[in-house]
């Protein structure tokens, strides 16, 4: 969207499609008459960033196009177009009930995602007897996906955020009299991205078949967001930012979730950084992640989520079972840079360290030792810090093996 480059909430507001944004669309249709199999007909919400590939798609496949308002994205009333920071300033209480429960909270003048979502069912319930046994291209918004998703897979509303399918991609449900099945979730379809080739062939003259995947460990304060940006930016990968600082950002009072829905919470952060990983795979190859698995972990822990046994074991199997997907889980070490307080993490070194020992211990524990690296505190720039990994990575041309072994699970 043109949003200003900001962070914006918005939902109802007609935002057209960037340059980028228009350029995938054109792309799309072109990827959709190709690869997906014949359809019977486009449906889409009006509002011209969905329009603007259901018009052209429609066209090119000489489909009959159904344009209904209903499908419109969530109505975010008084908040539409502001940016997340200055409402964050003005309404910190309003914005924290409204992360805290998404669900029944509404903005002032909009519409909660339970109402929004009950609109959004209300439409395909009216309309399912001619939509039945029939193949449909849906142009949509992210919200209008997740409350389908919620509705035919037989879920509650609240567990709508766990479904992050990015802008111009692609998810397939196949929907019969036994139920739904979810074939796809967000497929970036770009297979043959000029970006995406540019990387991987960089990759492979360094000596690798495809870009790395790289997530990095440690408590906060140890310089893993600034390492993760420098190395996704000389990699030319994607950077994954940790979820929970945003939703802080954004006034999430973790305090109000209680301890169930403060281990939901860091389930659902699970979850959405492996989709997120997912779609930087199809999309360039590899990325940088600003969390390892063994954070998660971690995080549960810390919070005291181990009083059932077999959820945590279910849990840690679950995280583990990831861990060969990664090339290196790199981990930073504690107390090398200065813990500063910023509102958002604890400024308390000893929470910290705590949850550095937690890391480094499942590190050692956990993980065979082809598979992490304990970056050495003496390291301490950020241009030694990236060369460090690189080094790791094999860019430099030195032997891996010589540091940190050779992997068993590889």
């Amino acid at each position: 969207m043109e949003t200003g480059g900001e962070r914006r909430c918005y939902g109802h507001t007609d935002y057209p499609l960037s340059a980028a944004g228009a350029a995938e669309s054109e792309r799309l249709v072109d990827w959709v008459r190709e690869w997906l199999p014949e359809a019977d007909g486009v449906l889409s919400s009006d509002l011209v960033r969905c329009t603007a590939l259901a018009r052209p798609l429609a066209a090119a496949l000489g489909l009959p196009l159904r344009v209904e308002p209903a499908l419109r994205e969530q109505d975010m009333g008084a908040w539409e177009g502001r940016t997340w920071s200055s409402l964050t300033e003005e309404d910190v209480a309003g914005v924290r009930a409204y992360w805290t429960d998404y669900v029944g909270t509404t903005p002032p003048g909009g519409e909660s995602f339970g109402a929004f979502a009950e609109r959004v069912d209300a439409w395909f319930s009216a309309h399912w007897a001619e939509l039945r046994g029939r193949r449909w291209l849906v142009v949509c918004h992210v919200g209008v996906a997740r409350a389908v998703l919620c509705r035919l897979l037989g879920l509650d509303w609240g567990e709508a955020l766990r479904f992050a399918p990015v802008p111009a991609s692609h998810t397939w449900l196949q929907v019969a009299e036994a139920g739904a099945v979810l074939q796809s979730l967000g497929e970036r379809p770009f297979a043959q991205d000029v970006g995406a080739v540019a990387v991987k062939r960089a990759a492979r003259a360094g000596g690798r078949d495809r870009p790395p995947r790289i997530a990095l460990s440690g408590s906060a304060g140890t310089g893993k967001t600034t390492l993760g940006r420098a190395l996704a930016s000389r990699l030319g990968v994607p950077y994954i930012p940790e979820g929970m600082r945003s939703r802080l950002e954004s006034g999430l009072d973790v305090h109000a979730l209680g301890h169930d829905g403060l281990r939901e919470l860091v389930r659902e952060l699970w979850q959405e950084q492996r989709a997120r990983e997912a779609e930087a795979v199809e999309s360039a190859g590899g990325f940088v992640a600003d969390r390892s698995p063994v954070d998660y972990l971690a995080f549960w822990l810390t919070y005291r989520f181990t009083t059932d046994p077999v959820r945590t074991g279910a849990f840690f199997r679950e995280v583990l079972e990831t861990v060969d997907d990664y090339d290196r889980l790199v981990c930073l070490p504690w107390g090398v840079l200065p813990l500063e307080a910023d509102g958002v993490r604890s400024a308390n070194p000893w929470v910290q360290r705590s949850f550095q020992a937690l890391v480094e211990g499942l590190l050692q524990r956990e993980v065979p030792a082809g598979r992490y690296a304990m970056l050495p505190a003496a390291v301490t720039t950020l241009d030694a810090r990236v060369s460090w990994v690189l080094d790791q990575l094999g860019e430099a041309g030195t032997r891996a093996g010589a540091t940190w072994g050779a992997s068993n699970r590889a």
